[in-house]
């Protein structure tokens, strides 16, 4: 089973952040659900430098055809110079949870 649904990954800085970009996310019909992990922490090079910080991941359940709004949505709201973005196919599960998918972002 193929289906037309995203998962799109990005992180923020803190949870308040998270939960701002997750509810504009949601409140725009762009996506379904968007879990939240916080307190994830990071380690990554970033000019030249090794870098440590918390953030909160953000797991953005989605339609294929709402992926360039979500991206636009998150570069528009990000505090970050360079946010991720990360998306991975969805290319099977829940039935049912793919029909409320398609319920709620229509």
């Amino acid at each position: 089973m193929t289906t037309h649904f995203k998962m799109i990954f990005t992180t923020c800085k803190d949870e308040a952040e998270a939960r701002t970009l997750a509810r504009a996310l949601v409140e725009k019909k762009l996506a379904a659900c968007v879990n939240i992990l916080p307190n994830m922490g990071s380690i990554y090079m970033w000019e030249g430098e090794v870098a440590e910080a918390t953030e909160a991941k953000l797991l953005i359940k989605t339609k294929s055809d709402k992926m360039n709004d979500v991206f636009l949505t998150i570069k528009e709201l990000h505090s970050y110079e360079v946010p991720e973005i990360q998306v991975v196919e969805v290319s099977t599960g829940n039935l049912a949870y793919f029909n409320w998918m398609d319920e709620v972002l229509n």
